[in-house]
């Protein structure tokens, strides 16, 4: 006797609730909600492709009729906010229905699929060895010639397992309050993660978030789980450029310190040991210098990967399955030239092996139960696309298999975490983007009087200059695939491209008697042995000439008349070389100045520039003379973590840029002497840096922000 369709049907749980397909019931805890038709078949039809995009044509063409023009839009949005009541959800902060703008939508949490037949619902067997197989010979011959049809109707109409990549987005924290780091349990049923007001554990499951108690100001960035899922692994910014590994309870309780000057911790697979940076760390607290291990408890510390000459940094480690190796992503770059390898130490024996390059990795990088190596490659095309990859490395070693795609999207993957078993991989992304604001000063410079976004897109803009009158800023951006040099007047809403070529190019900056821009141009790919360029192009347009070339020229810059002196930088390894040169004849045959590696900016006159060093620089600036070489220095106190320092328009003070590892960022406005006062305070976008119109009454803001949250995937 054949089955009909309509007596196999489906129970679809997520959270506390539950839809009975056949009835068209939804219940909440076993109590039946009540909800129309429309949401309800909306919600079906989002169940249908949990972690999946369904479009709105999709939805329009399944539940409204095709002659459905004027009202559809009012119908179907009224149908979400009726869908989104019935569950209990928010389109502000979702735990089942997110909206993806101008694309459709997207059901977030998980869904559990059970098949129901003639009224029953049928518990699917698991796959188990041959020892245990009698049970289900009995239990499948016990069932009857017409439940057997219908189980295979069923499971060939709606596939148990679908061989899709589940993705769901697990945290929608806005701009203002972007994820920071986050890691999920060993068991895959919580997630932890860290924003800007505090710690949290979340529910996968159910969504239901708690705050890990915490002490007052205790800020850190979550690493790992302890293998017990009840202690997690922090790092904490205890000051720019250093940080402390520490453990806490997600249930509270003080905070145990492991170790000082150590960063992005992992737990080895047994739980024994921690694999962590340590040295350098950089603002953003992605790289450090150094790769150690030590026991779970901060004793018996070694160094498994030193500092290199190379002034190469290292990303936080990954353990090998078996608990012998540590895998890491070592990254060297100057301004637009990067090399990047995923890295392997044997970390008791001290043997280390590349297994490849690429200048696209991130950070980001998991090695799973299977053998299997997941790492995040930034797009050639989009800076901030990027996808998640895998490679099989045979016994651990080797790769033994093609490179294979996870997933790709729009936001840069920052960090990747995953359970014991492997089956549960979650990710950071965000969009982290420079945008150029520009900012009206009082007259007594101490504070803005206005600020505004000049750039309104949604790409890497990077603010450099201004032309001589004031009116226009010149910056670089990516908005067509590569970095080129743009300017926009302050008064129109868009950019004008001035020069663009198969090279990455940026720093335009005035020449000293304010003709011509002069430009970086580093080829592609970012080869930092092959050597860049600076070229001078016309301000009104024309053909560029070639001023000079040297390697891994990161910075350039030039006075005002009457001073016509020049500077460019080199990166050498930890340090960088200045030269001076002339834009008309090139480089000059003086020596370099030797500079530690820091952000320089060149006085109005020429005579001397003002430098931050990276890192931990105990909120000092340094002065340093641009014909002799002499050197001064000022401290702005309790300001220890500056970025930059550029020297206002009439050379008295300085635009000072600070930052507090995500949390707060600030432009000051410091005196020769070292007093400061705030001009803008943010925390999200982050303040870079501010360049002076030569006019003095503007200024041009680098600040850069976006959204981060954290996401899941299944079944990859």
């Amino acid at each position: 006797m054949p089955v009909s369709a309509n007596e196999v049907s489906w129970i679809l749980r997520f959270g506390v609730f539950e839809l009975d397909v056949r009835a068209g019931e939804l219940r909440r805890n076993g109590l039946k909600v009540k909800i129309q038709d429309q949401p309800l078949q909306i919600l079906a039809m989002l169940l249908e492709r949990p972690g999946q995009i369904v479009t709105r044509d999709e939805l329009r063409a399944r539940l409204w009729s095709a002659d459905t023009f004027v009202e559809f839009d009012n119908s179907f949005n009224s149908a979400i906010r009726r869908l989104r009541e019935a569950l209990g959800d928010s389109a502000e902060n979702p735990r089942f229905v997110e909206t993806l703008g101008r694309r459709g939508y997207r059901f977030m949490a998980t869904v559990e699929r059970r098949p129901i037949l003639n009224g029953n619902e049928l518990v699917l067997p698991q796959k188990r060895g041959k020892a245990s197989s009698w049970p289900i010979r009995v239990a499948v011959a016990s069932l009857s010639a017409v439940m057997l049809a219908g189980l295979i109707w069923a499971l060939f109409r709606y596939p148990w397992r679908s061989t899709e990549v589940i993705e769901r987005k697990l945290t929608a924290n806005s701009l203002e309050n972007s994820v920071t780091s986050a890691a999920v349990s060993p068991d895959g049923k919580y997630l932890v993660y860290a924003d800007a007001t505090g710690i949290y554990m979340k529910v996968v499951r159910t969504g239901e978030t708690h705050p890990v108690p915490l002490p007052p100001n205790f800020y850190a960035r979550v690493d790992d789980w302890f293998p017990d899922s009840s202690n997690i692994l922090l790092s904490r910014i205890e000051e720019p450029g250093k940080a402390g590994l520490w453990s806490v309870s997600v249930f509270g309780g003080s905070p145990h310190k492991l170790a000082d000057n150590a960063s992005g911790g992992s737990l080895s697979p047994d739980g024994a040991h921690i694999a962590f940076r340590r040295g350098g760390l950089t603002y953003d607290g992605l790289w450090g210098r150094e790769e150690w291990v030590m026991r779970d408890d901060g004793t018996d510390q070694v160094k498994v990967a030193a500092s290199k000459s190379d002034g190469s940094q290292v990303g936080m480690p990954t353990w090998s399955p078996d608990g012998k190796r540590i895998a890491y992503i070592r990254s060297n770059w100057a301004w637009n030239a990067r090399t990047s390898s995923v890295d392997i130490n044997e970390w008791e024996t001290g043997s280390s092996e590349t297994l490849f390059s690429d200048s696209r990795l991130s950070p980001a990088l998991h090695w799973l139960p299977d053998g299997r190596l997941i790492y995040a490659f930034g797009s050639a095309q989009q800076q901030q696309d990027s996808g998640l990859w895998c490679v099989s490395l045979q016994q651990f070693r080797k790769i033994s298999s093609p490179a294979k795609r996870i997933l790709a999207g729009h936001g840069w993957i920052s960090q990747v975490s995953g359970s014991a078993n492997g089956k549960v991989v979650i990710f950071l992304r965000g969009n982290w983007l420079p945008s150029v604001y520009v900012g009206t000063l009082s007259a007594d410079h101490t504070h803005l009087l206005a600020h505004r976004r000049l750039t309104l897109d949604e790409n890497e803009n990077i603010p450099s200059a201004w032309t001589t009158d004031s009116q226009t800023v010149l910056f670089t951006s990516d908005r067509n695939g590569t970095r080129e040099i743009f300017k926009q007047d302050i008064d129109q809403p868009v950019a004008q491209r001035v020069v663009s070529n198969a090279e990455q190019l940026s720093q335009p900056r005035v020449t000293p008697d304010g003709s011509e821009i002069l430009y970086i141009s580093t080829p592609r790919p970012g080869d930092p042995e092959r050597l860049s360029s600076i070229f001078a192009i016309p301000m009104g347009g024309g053909i560029p000439r070639l001023v000079l070339k040297d390697s891994r020229i990161w910075n350039v810059q030039c006075a005002r008349l009457p001073s016509t002196i020049c500077l460019y930088s080199v990166t050498k390894g930890n340090t960088s070389e200045t030269f001076r040169f002339d834009v008309k004849n090139g480089k000059s045959t003086e020596p370099p100045q030797i500079d530690p590696d820091c952000n320089w900016d060149l006085s109005p006159d020429g005579s001397e520039r003002a430098i931050v060093v990276f890192g931990a620089n105990d909120g000092k600036i340094h002065f340093r003379s641009t014909s002799t070489g002499k050197e001064r220095e000022v401290v702005v106190k309790r300001w220890n973590g500056l970025m930059s320092a550029g020297w206002s328009a009439d050379g008295k003070i300085l635009l000072v840029s600070w930052h507090n590892f995500e949390r707060e960022s600030a432009l000051l406005n410091v005196t020769l002497d070292g007093k400061a006062s705030v001009l803008l305070n943010s925390s999200n976008p982050e303040v870079w840096a501010a360049i002076p119109s030569p006019d003095g009454h503007l200024l041009a803001i680098a600040e850069a922000g976006g959204p981060k949250n954290v996401w899941q995937i299944e079944n990859f």
